[in-house]
Protein backbone atom coordinates (compact mmCIF):
# COMPACT_ATOMS: atom_id res chain seq x y z
CA UNK A 1 0.00 0.00 0.00
CA UNK A 2 1.18 3.87 -0.58
CA UNK A 3 1.25 6.36 1.80
CA UNK A 4 -1.79 7.91 0.31
CA UNK A 5 -4.18 4.93 1.71
CA UNK A 6 -3.25 5.91 5.10
CA UNK A 7 -4.18 9.45 3.81
CA UNK A 8 -7.24 8.18 2.86
CA UNK A 9 -8.35 6.07 5.50
CA UNK A 10 -8.03 9.16 7.67
CA UNK A 11 -9.82 11.02 5.43
CA UNK A 12 -12.67 9.18 5.57
CA UNK A 13 -13.41 8.81 9.33
CA UNK A 14 -12.14 12.41 10.23
CA UNK A 15 -14.16 14.84 7.98
CA UNK A 16 -17.83 13.59 9.03
CA UNK A 17 -16.08 15.01 12.32
CA UNK A 18 -15.73 18.29 11.06
CA UNK A 19 -11.99 18.21 10.79
CA UNK A 20 -10.16 19.51 7.51
CA UNK A 21 -6.92 17.79 5.48
CA UNK A 22 -3.92 20.78 5.10
CA UNK A 23 -1.24 17.61 3.86
CA UNK A 24 -0.22 15.46 7.24
CA UNK A 25 -2.82 17.19 9.19
CA UNK A 26 -6.70 17.04 10.07
CA UNK A 27 -7.62 20.25 12.06
CA UNK A 28 -10.87 20.97 14.14
CA UNK A 29 -11.79 24.28 16.03
CA UNK A 30 -14.53 23.26 18.44
CA UNK A 31 -14.92 26.64 21.24
CA UNK A 32 -11.50 27.78 21.85
CA UNK A 33 -9.99 24.29 21.11
CA UNK A 34 -7.82 23.73 17.93
CA UNK A 35 -7.76 20.17 17.50
CA UNK A 36 -5.30 18.59 14.77
CA UNK A 37 -4.79 14.57 13.69
CA UNK A 38 -0.64 14.40 12.48
CA UNK A 39 -0.29 11.77 9.75
CA UNK A 40 3.70 11.02 10.58
CA UNK A 41 5.78 9.06 8.09
CA UNK A 42 9.18 7.78 8.54
CA UNK A 43 11.88 7.30 6.09
CA UNK A 44 11.93 3.45 7.51
CA UNK A 45 8.47 2.99 5.85
CA UNK A 46 6.31 3.36 8.75
CA UNK A 47 3.38 5.51 9.71
CA UNK A 48 2.06 7.17 12.70
CA UNK A 49 -0.36 9.60 13.64
CA UNK A 50 0.21 11.93 16.56
CA UNK A 51 -2.11 14.04 18.41
CA UNK A 52 -1.88 18.08 19.27
CA UNK A 53 -4.42 20.47 21.20
CA UNK A 54 -3.91 24.13 21.86
CA UNK A 55 -6.15 27.06 23.45
CA UNK A 56 -6.57 29.72 20.81
CA UNK A 57 -7.14 32.52 23.01
CA UNK A 58 -3.82 31.59 25.09
CA UNK A 59 -2.30 31.32 21.82
CA UNK A 60 -3.29 34.71 20.77
CA UNK A 61 -2.36 36.57 24.20
CA UNK A 62 1.00 34.89 23.81
CA UNK A 63 1.15 36.36 20.27
CA UNK A 64 0.61 39.67 21.68
CA UNK A 65 2.95 39.03 24.17
CA UNK A 66 5.94 38.26 21.62
CA UNK A 67 4.99 40.94 19.06
CA UNK A 68 4.54 38.21 16.15
CA UNK A 69 1.14 36.69 14.62
CA UNK A 70 3.65 33.97 13.79
CA UNK A 71 4.68 33.35 17.54
CA UNK A 72 4.23 29.48 18.81
CA UNK A 73 1.84 28.17 21.54
CA UNK A 74 2.77 25.10 23.68
CA UNK A 75 0.87 22.61 22.80
CA UNK A 76 -0.13 19.84 24.55
CA UNK A 77 0.15 16.06 22.66
CA UNK A 78 0.52 12.62 22.46
CA UNK A 79 0.81 9.72 20.00
CA UNK A 80 -1.63 7.03 19.29
CA UNK A 81 0.42 4.19 20.56
CA UNK A 82 0.59 5.87 23.92
CA UNK A 83 -2.96 5.96 24.27
CA UNK A 84 -3.12 2.04 24.07
CA UNK A 85 -0.52 1.61 26.60
CA UNK A 86 1.98 0.66 24.06
CA UNK A 87 5.47 0.56 23.65
CA UNK A 88 5.89 3.33 20.07
CA UNK A 89 4.70 1.34 16.86
CA UNK A 90 4.93 2.41 13.56
CA UNK A 91 2.03 0.83 10.99
CA UNK A 92 3.90 -0.29 7.84
CA UNK A 93 3.10 1.34 4.50
CA UNK A 94 2.84 -2.04 2.47
CA UNK A 95 0.42 -3.74 5.54
CA UNK A 96 -2.71 -3.75 3.43
CA UNK A 97 -4.54 -3.80 6.67
CA UNK A 98 -2.65 -0.82 7.98
CA UNK A 99 -4.86 2.22 6.92
CA UNK A 100 -7.95 0.50 8.47
CA UNK A 101 -6.60 -0.50 11.39
CA UNK A 102 -4.84 2.78 12.27
CA UNK A 103 -8.09 4.82 11.43
CA UNK A 104 -10.14 2.87 13.47
CA UNK A 105 -7.76 3.35 16.34
CA UNK A 106 -7.91 7.17 15.46
CA UNK A 107 -11.54 7.14 15.43
CA UNK A 108 -12.13 4.82 18.77
CA UNK A 109 -9.07 6.06 21.00
CA UNK A 110 -8.07 9.29 19.39
CA UNK A 111 -10.82 11.36 18.78
CA UNK A 112 -11.90 10.84 22.11
CA UNK A 113 -8.63 11.98 23.35
CA UNK A 114 -9.24 15.60 22.65
CA UNK A 115 -12.31 15.56 25.22
CA UNK A 116 -10.66 14.53 28.06
CA UNK A 117 -9.00 18.28 28.61
CA UNK A 118 -11.48 21.16 27.76
CA UNK A 119 -11.35 24.05 30.52
CA UNK A 120 -8.49 26.00 31.59
CA UNK A 121 -7.95 24.53 34.80
CA UNK A 122 -7.90 21.08 33.15
CA UNK A 123 -5.04 22.62 30.97
CA UNK A 124 -3.23 24.23 33.36
CA UNK A 125 -2.81 20.70 35.28
CA UNK A 126 -2.99 18.14 31.97
CA UNK A 127 -0.95 20.11 29.32
CA UNK A 128 1.51 22.34 32.07
CA UNK A 129 1.65 19.80 34.73
CA UNK A 130 0.48 22.65 37.33
CA UNK A 131 1.04 20.27 40.10
CA UNK A 132 4.47 20.10 39.70
CA UNK A 133 5.95 22.95 37.41
CA UNK A 134 7.57 24.76 40.67
CA UNK A 135 8.65 21.69 42.30
CA UNK A 136 10.99 20.21 39.35
CA UNK A 137 14.30 21.72 38.38
CA UNK A 138 13.71 21.99 34.39
CA UNK A 139 13.09 25.14 32.82
CA UNK A 140 11.20 24.18 29.78
CA UNK A 141 9.64 28.25 28.90
CA UNK A 142 6.60 26.23 26.52
CA UNK A 143 5.10 24.80 29.89
CA UNK A 144 6.48 27.87 32.50
CA UNK A 145 4.80 30.02 29.68
CA UNK A 146 1.66 28.12 28.76
CA UNK A 147 0.95 27.91 32.43
CA UNK A 148 1.56 31.26 33.59
CA UNK A 149 -0.87 32.55 30.98
CA UNK A 150 -3.39 30.04 31.44
CA UNK A 151 -2.95 30.82 35.30
CA UNK A 152 -4.02 34.25 34.13
CA UNK A 153 -6.62 33.50 32.38
CA UNK A 154 -8.01 31.43 35.58
CA UNK A 155 -7.78 34.88 37.62
CA UNK A 156 -4.42 33.22 39.50
CA UNK A 157 -2.44 36.10 39.36
CA UNK A 158 -0.11 35.33 42.02
CA UNK A 159 0.51 32.05 40.96
CA UNK A 160 0.92 32.89 37.26
CA UNK A 161 3.91 35.40 38.98
CA UNK A 162 5.12 32.32 41.27
CA UNK A 163 5.71 30.44 37.99
CA UNK A 164 7.50 33.41 35.52
CA UNK A 165 9.89 33.71 38.83
CA UNK A 166 10.67 30.46 39.16
CA UNK A 167 14.58 30.19 39.05
CA UNK A 168 16.64 29.82 36.14
CA UNK A 169 19.29 27.27 36.29
CA UNK A 170 22.66 28.06 34.89
CA UNK A 171 22.14 25.95 31.90
CA UNK A 172 19.32 27.54 30.55
CA UNK A 173 19.25 28.77 27.39
CA UNK A 174 18.97 32.30 26.90
CA UNK A 175 16.15 32.47 24.53
CA UNK A 176 14.08 30.48 27.09
CA UNK A 177 15.22 33.38 29.52
CA UNK A 178 13.46 36.08 27.63
CA UNK A 179 10.81 34.36 26.33
CA UNK A 180 9.50 33.82 30.19
CA UNK A 181 11.14 37.05 31.17
CA UNK A 182 8.89 38.92 28.54
CA UNK A 183 5.76 36.71 30.10
CA UNK A 184 6.98 37.98 33.43
CA UNK A 185 7.29 41.82 32.44
CA UNK A 186 3.29 41.68 30.80
CA UNK A 187 1.69 40.06 33.69
CA UNK A 188 3.61 42.93 35.52
CA UNK A 189 5.20 40.61 37.96
CA UNK A 190 8.86 42.74 37.74
CA UNK A 191 6.46 45.08 39.73
CA UNK A 192 8.13 45.59 43.24
CA UNK A 193 5.50 43.90 45.85
CA UNK A 194 3.81 46.62 48.01
CA UNK A 195 3.83 45.50 51.77
CA UNK A 196 0.89 46.82 54.08
CA UNK A 197 1.50 50.35 55.07
CA UNK A 198 3.86 51.28 53.13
Amino acid sequence: MSRISYAKALDKVLRPLGFERNRDDWIRVRGDIWECVNRQSSWLGGVNVNLFVKDLETEKLYREIAGSEHAVIPQGGTRISDLIGGADRWWKTDDPDGPAELAELVLRVGVPWFDKVRTLEEQAEQWFFRSVALTTSGYHWPTLVGLALTLHRMGEAEEACRVVRKPVPRTANQSSVEKVAKVRAWLGCDAPISLPGS
